[in-house]
């Protein structure tokens, strides 16, 4: 349920202060969750599908104003008890999302707002919480996936699956001993996986030394799943094949 008046929060360390421009309409309680209205750029209490600003430090009543007529103070760093549904002994690590201003869950509800990770579990729908604002680092992920290669016909390797948006950054092969024919294509179709990489000549790899295809593409939609295709080699199959794939995730 959204929030209705000023609600005080415990804290841990000290947090960083921030000001941003308030929309218009728009009526910030102390301790909301705030967030971008993607069309306008300014903060309001976040609703889901915002990009995630951080905590309110102090109320903002912008209900008659246009849009920056006031600035509102956000911690944008730092560990807070929050209300968090769908919390369990065994959810510490992981993600938190945002669907309004008042609370966050461990479940990725669609359209819901990546808000930061749960530090602690305390019980009764409630956890630390360390936010982590869109505008923070983004965590570098890398996946790491065996390469199958064979003379009797192509092989279509799984890669991954975006459980959201992201972005990817590289992608390397390598083969312990290279097959003699064949290309690697990357993509988001099975069949004919090429958007990411197309084409790719295996041939041309030297042993043990990763190579970096050119890649076609770079966003993989939340969802999808991520295919490598190996060709069929003609008397020498590969061994050892390993493809990496680097990404981040889109807030």
């Amino acid at each position: 349920m959204a929030l209705t008046a000023n609600r005080e929060l415990q804290r841990y360390v000290d947090q960083e202060l921030r000001s941003f421009s308030v929309a218009a309409d728009a009526h910030i309680f102390k301790g909301a969750l705030v967030g971008f209205q993607r069309t306008s750029g300014h903060v309001r209490p976040l609703v889901a599908g915002d990009l995630f600003a951080g905590i309110a430090y102090e109320e903002c009543d912008n209900s008659d104003g246009d849009a920056g007529a006031l600035t509102v103070r956000v911690y944008t760093q730092g560990d807070f008890i929050l209300p968090v549904t769908g919390i369990a002994a065994t959810s510490v690590g992981s993600p938190a999302y945002a669907s309004d201003d008042a609370g966050l869950s461990v479940l990725s509800a669609p359209g819901g707002s990546s808000a930061g990770k749960v530090v602690t579990y305390l019980g009764d729908s409630e956890a630390i919480v360390r936010i982590e604002p869109f505008f923070m680092p983004l965590v570098e992920q890398t996946a790491h996936v065996p390469l199958s290669s064979l003379t009797s016909g192509a092989t279509t390797n799984p890669v991954l699956i975006a459980t959201r948006e992201i972005t990817l950054i590289s992608i390397q092969v390598v083969f312990n001993t290279k097959p003699d024919a064949g290309v690697l294509d990357v993509g988001t179709d099975n069949t004919n996986p090429t958007q990411f990489v197309s084409g790719f000549s295996l041939p041309g790899l030297t042993n043990h030394v990763p190579a970096s295809p050119t890649m076609l593409a770079f966003a993989v939609a939340k969802g999808a799943r991520v295919w490598a295709k190996v060709g069929q080699a003609t008397s020498t199959a590969g061994v050892g094949g390993l493809l990496s794939v680097r990404y981040v995730e889109v807030p």
